[in-house]
C-alpha cells in the first residue's frame, strides 16, 4: 500500500475521497487539532507558537522606536482607512521546516506569502494613540513580526495568520520620553500597555483535488491539488478576505458551502486566542 501510495498518490487519495475520507482518517470538512500558546520568547515584546497538525510556526515581536511620518506621507496612507502602516510581517520557510525550502535564498512561496500577509494585516483596526511612543505622539513604536516555521506539514498561512494574531495580542509597549528632540527613553514608571486590536482575523483554507474541497489540508493534499481557496472572517462573521488560485471555476454552491464552514470555525478559533 505504501508503495502504491508514492507511485500512484491520486490515485491512492482517490479510492479515499470517493469515500468522503482521507487518508489520515479526517473527513473532508475536518480540520486538523490546533493549539496557540503566547509569551514563549521572553526576548521579544510579544511573541506565540502555533501548530496546526504537524505544521507548526513560531512568531516573534521587535518594538522599535522611529520618527513620526511627515504630514504628506499621512495623508498618503490615510487614503486606505484600514492600513497600518506601524506593523511590517516577515516569514522564514527553510530546510529546517521541509527539506523543500533552500537555507540561501527565499522561496517564491515565502515571498508571496509575505506579501499576502502584509496586505491582510493591514486590515486590522488599531487605534493609532497605541502607537505613541511618547504622550503627543512625536516618535512611534513599529511593530517587526517575524514568523518562523518550525515544521511544514501543509496550510501553512492559516498557521501563520493566527501566529501574527496572537502574537500582536501578547504585545506589551512602555511609554517613553523624548529628550532633546532625538533621544528616546523608556518611562520604567510607567505600565506596560497592550495593542487595542478592534476585531480578530480568523482564516480557514481549503485544497481542491479535482471534484473534491479539503478543508485544512495537510502538505500531501496541498502537493496534489489543483487550487486553494482561502477565506478570512471577523468576530462578527464579516469577510475580510476571499482569494481563489489555481481554480477556472467553482460553484456558487460549493463556494457557499466553503464559507459556511470558515464561519462555523470562527468561535472555536476565538476561544483558542482568547485563553491565551
Amino acid at each position: 500500500m505504501e508503495a502504491f501510495q508514492k507511485i500512484h498518490p491520486l490515485e491512492f487519495y482517490r479510492k479515499f475521497l470517493i469515500r468522503s475520507v482521507r487518508p489520515d482518517g479526517r473527513s473532508l470538512n475536518d480540520t486538523r487539532k490546533t493549539t496557540i500558546s503566547t509569551g514563549s520568547v521572553t526576548t521579544a515584546d510579544g511573541s506565540s507558537f502555533v501548530k496546526i497538525g504537524n505544521t507548526s510556526v513560531v512568531c516573534g515581536v521587535r518594538a522599535e522606536v522611529g520618527e513620526k511620518p511627515s504630514t504628506d506621507k499621512s495623508k498618503l496612507q490615510s487614503i486606505n482607512n484600514h492600513e497600518n502602516s506601524n506593523i511590517f510581517i516577515n516569514i522564514e520557510l527553510g530546510p529546517i521546516c521541509s527539506n523543500t525550502f533552500s537555507s540561501t535564498k527565499p522561496s517564491d512561496m515565502a515571498m508571496t506569502l509575505c506579501s499576502r500577509l502584509n496586505s491582510l494585516i493591514n486590515r486590522l483596526e488599531i487605534p493609532d494613540t497605541d502607537f505613541y511612543f511618547d504622550e503627543e505622539g512625536k516618535a512611534l513604536w513599529y511593530l517587526y513580526v517575524d514568523i518562523y516555521c518550525l515544521d511544514y506539514d501543509g496550510n501553512i498561512y492559516d498557521a501563520a495568520v493566527l501566529s501574527i494574531l496572537s502574537a500582536l495580542k501578547n504585545v506589551k509597549l512602555p511609554k517613553g520620553i523624548i529628550e532633546n528632540n532625538d533621544e528616546y527613553y523608556k518611562d520604567l514608571e510607567q505600565p506596560l500597555r497592550e495593542l487595542n486590536i478592534k476585531h480578530y482575523l480568523i482564516p480557514t483554507s481549503f485544497s481542491v483535488i479535482e471534484d473534491y474541497i479539503l478543508s485544512d489540508p495537510s502538505l500531501e493534499e496541498e502537493k496534489l491539488s489543483t487550487g486553494t481557496i482561502n477565506i478570512t472572517y471577523n468576530e462578527h462573521k464579516e469577510i475580510c478576505l476571499l482569494l481563489v488560485t489555481g481554480i477556472n471555476s467553482i460553484s456558487e454552491s460549493n463556494l457557499k458551502e466553503c464559507m459556511k464552514k470558515a464561519k462555523d470555525r470562527c468561535q472555536y478559533i476565538i476561544n483558542l486566542i482568547n485563553t491565551n
